[in-house]
């Protein structure tokens, strides 16, 4: 009866070591995989790692893991594949979500960088749509836009960043010039008065403010603009240029030629200032 009992005793614990080992198995391919990667030996974790995707589909911490290690191999699609699997059985995790926005981001660029425009659309696009509040993309997708000469999606790309990131003066400064260059001055003159009100010692702004109430006729608000662009960079060629122009208009021309033979002394290769001096010439002055 003993000799029973020591045997059945034995066969329930050596069944429980059985279970346990497949349970330890299962659950320790993606440890080791993490172990493997913090080694460097990123061939190995990424095997791993695909081990403990196949017992264990549905977890995201693996996913993400993979998807960092093939990064590391450069192998940037497939890992982007790898968190767009998952993601479609969870699109609600916040944090899957987000680093899948990331890798269309970052994939983006690098798309930009070889040329491959189309695809850096459809990346920083793809990246927007899981996360429409992404600074990075946005900003990216608004300048290519602007690059392209497609100003009426540059325009609304960085209005979404402005809304995003109502702190952020580039966005303003840059969003001012898209607007400059549709003929909205009004706006313009808006955003680039936003940017000093962030970042009151910014010289180039003053000139781009300078600049607007120059084309709209305001001679005397363009010339305080150049002045004060001046007083923060006397060596701005481009403010000393347009503060000439001013002059100009205004029938002040020896001050004018004053202003653009500064200019010219800084950036001896203009040809906009070198043709003013010369309708200079023209008049007699």
């Amino acid at each position: 009866m003993n000799s029973k009992i020591t045997i059945l005793q034995l066969s329930a614990v050596l069944l429980g070591l059985v279970l346990f080992a497949g349970c330890a198995t299962m659950g320790g391919h993606y440890q080791q995989g993490q172990e493997l990667q913090a080694e460097g030996k990123t061939d190995e974790a990424i095997a791993a790692y695909y081990r403990a995707i196949e017992t264990e589909p549905n977890r995201v911490d693996i996913h993400i893991s993979l998807s960092e290690a093939l990064t590391v191999k450069g192998m940037k699609d497939a890992a982007i594949e790898v968190l767009a699997e998952i993601h479609k059985k969870k699109s609600n995790h916040t944090q899957l979500t987000r680093k899948l926005a990331d890798a269309y981001y970052h994939r983006g660029r690098e798309y930009r960088d070889t040329g491959k425009i189309s695809d850096a659309y459809e990346a920083w696009n793809k990246s927007l749509k899981l996360a429409p509040d992404h600074p990075e993309a946005t900003a990216q997708l608004a300048k290519l836009y602007s690059d392209q000469g497609e100003d009426a999606k540059a325009e609304q790309e960085y209005q979404r960043l402005t809304r995003n990131r109502p702190q952020d003066s580039e966005a303003h400064r840059a969003l001012g010039l898209v607007y400059y260059k549709q003929g909205k001055y009004d706006q313009s003159i808006t955003e680039f008065q936003q940017v000093l009100r962030l970042n009151p010692s910014d010289a180039k702004v003053y000139n781009n403010l300078g600049s607007v109430y120059l084309k709209i006729g305001r001679l005397d608000d363009a010339i305080a603009a150049f002045e004060q662009a001046l007083s923060l960079d006397p060596s701005l060629a481009i403010a000393h240029n347009n503060w000439g122009t001013a002059f100009f208009k205004q029938g002040r021309y020896l001050r004018a030629r004053q202003e653009w033979e500064l200019a010219l002394k800084l950036d001896k290769d203009n040809e906009i200032t070198k043709r003013n001096l010369n309708t200079l010439a023209t008049l007699g002055y």
